[in-house]
């Protein structure tokens, strides 16, 4: 399912929203196989007995929900989202469970692939970030070595807008003036930027704190 829209801010924005790689359906796939046989050749073992092959099928319908439905649930209900501020992984078919990292606290973002995983396209990315969790891994991820670079591009517009206005926004200079501007007049912009919500109070001063060192 698509990550819904109303869950992004005012001046958020999508960059991409991917289910996990497909090869995570093999599993769910090969028990589909396997429980489908197994329930044929039962059904015919026991066919002049109707009790035991009640009893198969019940317990093939079962094992298939839990082996084969439930992770297939799992993969359609999974989104790996890239905005312009965040990074989040949404999981849970009726209760959700969703895990942010925001792009200025990410510092490094590595994958690792297998031989198959390189074949069809899949592979982990293992993404560091400061904060209580650290490292965050996530398994079973489409052309991985793009979507890193993604992430790499996003982080680093997501820290030039941090020290320069939005373009458009009310009162804010040109785009592009804030590199030649003062350590005064940017800690200015940066103030309009926190007084119009487009960036919070913990950025400002990291950001002001950043520019004071400078000096």
């Amino acid at each position: 399912m698509a990550f819904p829209n109303k869950l992004l801010a005012e001046h958020e924005k999508l960059v991409f929203d991917l289910r996990p790689h497909w090869i995570e359906l093999l599993y769910p796939a090969f028990w589909t196989v396997v429980l489908a046989i197994a329930a044929g050749l039962a059904q015919k073992i026991a066919r002049h007995h109707p009790t035991p092959q009640k009893v198969v099928l019940v317990v093939a319908i079962v094992l298939w929900i839990w082996l084969a439905v439930v992770p297939f649930l799992r993969w359609l209900y999974t989104n790996f989202v890239l905005t312009t501020d965040r990074l989040i992984t949404r999981t849970g078919v009726l209760a959700k469970h969703s895990k942010e990292i925001p792009l200025e606290r990410i510092n490094d973002v590595t994958f690792n692939q297998s031989v198959i995983q390189r074949m069809v396209g899949a592979g982990t990315l293992v993404i560091e970030s400061a904060g209580e969790r650290g490292q965050e891994t996530i398994s079973h991820v489409r052309n991985p070595e793009q979507v890193q670079l993604a992430i790499y591009k996003e982080t680093e517009q997501n820290s030039n807008r941090m020290t320069q206005p939005a373009e458009g926004a009310p009162g804010a200079p040109p785009v592009g003036t804030a590199a030649g501007a003062s350590i005064p007049e940017q800690i200015e912009a940066l103030a309009r930027l926190k007084r119009e919500g487009v960036i919070s109070e913990t950025e400002y001063e990291a950001k002001k704190a950043q520019l004071l060192s400078r000096m």
